[in-house]
């Protein structure tokens, strides 16, 4: 069973969780593929309202092929 786990290092140090639907990996490698990274990529997946903002999101965990899943995304 496939289950992606993705996290947000906030500016503060501390660390909030999402949950995510099953699609999010399709969606973030459609938004990938379309050029879309960095701020405006959490933008578009997560949220773009941040009472801190975030550092770093990691995407981690089985993709539904199977596949290992790590991926760091800098809010820049």
């Amino acid at each position: 069973m496939d289950r992606i786990t993705v996290s947000a290092q906030l500016a503060d140090g501390r660390t909030r969780d999402f949950d995510v639907e099953p699609d999010f990996l399709q969606r973030l490698y459609a938004l990938q593929l379309g050029g879309i990274q960095g701020k405006e990529l959490i933008h578009a997946l997560l949220t773009d309202d941040w009472t801190t903002p975030p550092v770093l999101v990691t995407v981690s965990g089985i993709a539904p092929d199977g596949e290992r899943v790590d991926i760091n995304i800098r809010y820049e």
